[in-house]
């Protein structure tokens, strides 16, 4: 009996001692032990609280209402108001050039000049020609429209015998009805009249025809003085419409842009050769397709501003001068037409230009900066920042703007719209971790943001 109460015993110490060393060795885990449900847990309300996120930093600032220009942007190429080939109109041996590319050149200025013996001579064998005609004539020089034959020497002496033939039948009537003369006689005077009239009538048909000969001759010296003043090539008049900014000018100028001949060469007027390229670059033309969409928005007189890579700074403005009236179905494009004044002769024709059309503008567009700006799976939107959560709003981006800031330093405004209205407080950083209805808090703004617009927020 003894004996079994000691093995009893043993046997409960052997299994409280395996149990002891599990739970000190970590094979038996302590919560599954009776005592474990009297240790003490932390308090509920502590777990919660500790589960619940934290208010993500944020910079805020207002929406500003500014004004904002509607523009319609493309690119073309600038050309010259007016460009000319020069080519000859005599055949001839260059005997001077005058002038040479990147001259300034007048209407009517000298370019070039053909040798002229040749023609001179042609105007002085003419000249010789038409004196001879006058002196048939018994003139010293050509008539105006004003004259007629009948003024000329050998008609009124024809009109003197055809006169005195018609007395001397007059006076031989009388003397036949009394039979003082014979029959013969007084037919004779009839036949001497006759012939004075039909030499009258042709004293006067080679009047006329000496005369047609002069004006002949007078044309014939005219051509041969238009050849000999064509030996002198020289800049064209410039009769097209005046454009804008020339009001007033007496005259415009070219610019010679390629020679294409030098002294010594022989020109030919067939087939024609090219002597100069002129162009007239006080005013350039830009010329340049636009999207037919903005059809009815583009008039005529709206300003254009012009940017080229040679005048990276400078302002340049234009106006719209004329809007082709039809669309090109290839690209659904139309094309218009831009002056540009170039009094300084700083942009060159040919060269590549961008440029934006000013169709309106709007004077309290809402502006947002750049940075607030989301772009996410296709679309844009910005956060707000309402009762200390953020608000996804989407909106359609407008125009840029570069606004100078305090320190100097320009910074990118967008123009929006959406559910924003000016004033309306928007995020522009901490976007990362940002979702629609979570909690915020306002950081102190730093670098080009301004610590005032975070003070705004509540």
């Amino acid at each position: 009996m003894l004996a079994r109460v000691w093995q009893a015993l043993l046997l409960l110490l052997f299994v409280g001692g395996g149990v002891v060393a599990g739970v000190v060795f970590g094979l038996i885990p302590a919560g599954v032990l009776p005592l474990a449900k009297h240790q003490p847990s932390a308090p509920a309300p502590v777990v919660e609280a500790a589960r619940q996120p934290l208010p993500i930093p944020v910079t805020v600032t207002s929406a500003v209402p500014r004004s904002v220009e509607r523009r319609v942007r493309t690119v073309g190429t600038l050309n010259g108001f007016e460009e000319i080939d020069i080519s000859p109109l005599v055949d001839g041996n260059v005997r001077r050039v005058v002038c040479d590319v990147g001259d300034v050149v007048a209407p009517g200025d000298v370019l070039l000049e053909i040798d002229d013996t040749d023609f001179q001579l042609t105007v002085r064998e003419h000249a010789r020609a038409l004196e001879l005609e006058l002196s048939r004539l018994g003139l010293e020089k050509i008539p105006d429209a004003s004259f007629t034959p009948a003024s000329l020497p050998s008609v009124q002496r024809a009109r003197l015998v055809e006169r005195n033939a018609a007395a001397i039948l007059e006076r031989n009537k009388g003397l036949a009805d009394r039979s003082v003369i014979t029959r013969d006689d007084y037919e004779k005077a009839e036949l001497n009249l006759e012939t004075a009239r039909l030499d009258t009538q042709q004293r006067v048909i080679d009047a006329e025809q000496t005369l047609a000969a002069v004006r002949h001759r007078e044309a014939v010296l005219e051509i041969a003085d238009k050849r000999l003043s064509d030996t002198k090539i020289c800049a064209p008049a410039i009769t097209v419409r005046t454009p804008p900014g020339a009001e007033g000018a007496a005259t415009m100028t070219y610019t010679v842009a390629e020679r294409f001949v030098s002294e010594g060469e022989i020109v030919r007027t067939a087939p024609p050769m090219k002597l100069f390229r002129l162009v007239v670059d006080s005013v350039l033309k830009l010329r340049a397709a636009v999207p037919e969409r903005y059809e009815a928005q583009v008039k005529r007189g709206q300003e254009v501003s012009l940017a080229v890579e040679s005048l990276p700074r400078r302002r340049i403005i234009g106006r719209v001068s004329r809007v082709n009236p039809t669309v090109d179905t290839a690209n659904r494009t139309f094309e218009v037409e831009v002056w540009v004044p170039n009094d300084e002769r700083l942009l060159k024709a040919g060269s590549f230009a961008t440029a934006s059309i000013l169709v309106g503008a709007d004077a309290d567009a809402v502006t947002v900066p750049e940075e607030s700006i989301v772009r996410y799976a296709g679309v844009t939107k910005i956060f707000t920042f309402v009762d200390a959560t953020a608000h996804a709003v989407a909106v359609e981006l407008g125009t840029r703007l570069e606004i100078p800031g305090e320190d100097g330093v320009a910074r990118r405004w967008v123009e929006v719209s959406g559910a924003v209205s000016p004033g309306t407080l928007v995020v522009t950083t901490g976007h990362s971790q940002l979702s629609d209805g979570a909690a915020v808090r306002v950081r102190e703004a730093s670098g080009g943001e301004s610590a005032a617009a975070a003070e705004e927020a509540p």
